[in-house]
């Protein structure tokens, strides 16, 4: 933690080795970002997305596309920068995050009709805590690289729920029913749902849900990572 909270004041070496970042690097070096695990295709994530969700949910939680950068393992380098975004301050990582996952949805052309991009918001009490919403970072990057109107007033979260690392798949979906709702104005359309990481599909499915009751017609995915067992 010491070493990430000097990254907020030596913005210009790697977060993870703390060597200087060459021009075009951003965060973290081209080395240490080498040992995040990408996805090969948005196509090959996609397949493993609905996969893990339908694992969990079966057709009680259809989404219409779903996007993922990374292949989320545990002790690895990408998860101590995720925990530095979320939790250290470094929030610029999460719009960093966001404008590649942007990018790379934009590669194979099916983000074309989103209307907007909704983030899964946190409690009040919380983002009083951390000072800001991670995925909020993550969709404002995604909607600055897509050049999509972003909604951060769309979904609410109405109660408060503890953190649902460590819990079980059930204990994530009982932690984390009822606890969304909609905004008044929702369109309905195509929205994109946004986290940071998947590992059940728990949190998503319950925004989505909220989102439906709202009115939106369609609802697409999107996180920078997506957990693999392990």
């Amino acid at each position: 933690m010491h070493e990430h909270l000097l990254h907020l004041f030596f913005p210009h070496v790697c977060l993870l080795c703390r060597k200087q970042l060459l021009p075009g690097e951003e965060h973290c070096c081209s080395s240490c970002q080498a040992e995040f695990d990408p996805f090969s295709t948005p196509l090959a994530a996609e397949e493993l997305l609905r996969h893990t969700i339908f694992s969990h949910f079966g057709e009680t939680f259809l989404f219409e596309r779903g996007w993922c950068r990374y292949q989320f393992h545990r002790k690895s380098p990408l998860q101590q920068v995720l925990h530095a975004m979320k939790y250290e301050g470094l929030f610029n990582l999460g719009r960093s995050f966001g404008r590649q996952l942007g990018e790379w949805m934009l590669t194979e052309g099916g983000a074309g009709d989103i209307e907007c991009i909704v983030p899964v918001p946190l409690h009040p009490l919380k983002k009083i805590e951390r000072s800001y919403n991670q995925s909020e970072k993550i969709a404002e990057g995604i909607a600055q690289s897509l050049q999509k109107p972003l909604r951060r007033d769309m979904l609410v979260r109405k109660r408060y729920t503890v953190s649902q690392t460590g819990l079980s798949a059930l204990e994530r979906e009982k932690n984390i029913e009822g606890a969304f709702q909609v905004a008044k104005g929702v369109v309905a359309g195509h929205l994109l749902l946004v986290d940071d990481v998947v590992t059940t599909g728990a949190t998503m499915s319950a925004a989505a849900s909220a989102l439906r009751h709202g009115g939106a017609e369609r609802i697409s995915l999107a996180a920078v990572a997506l957990a693999i067992k392990e």
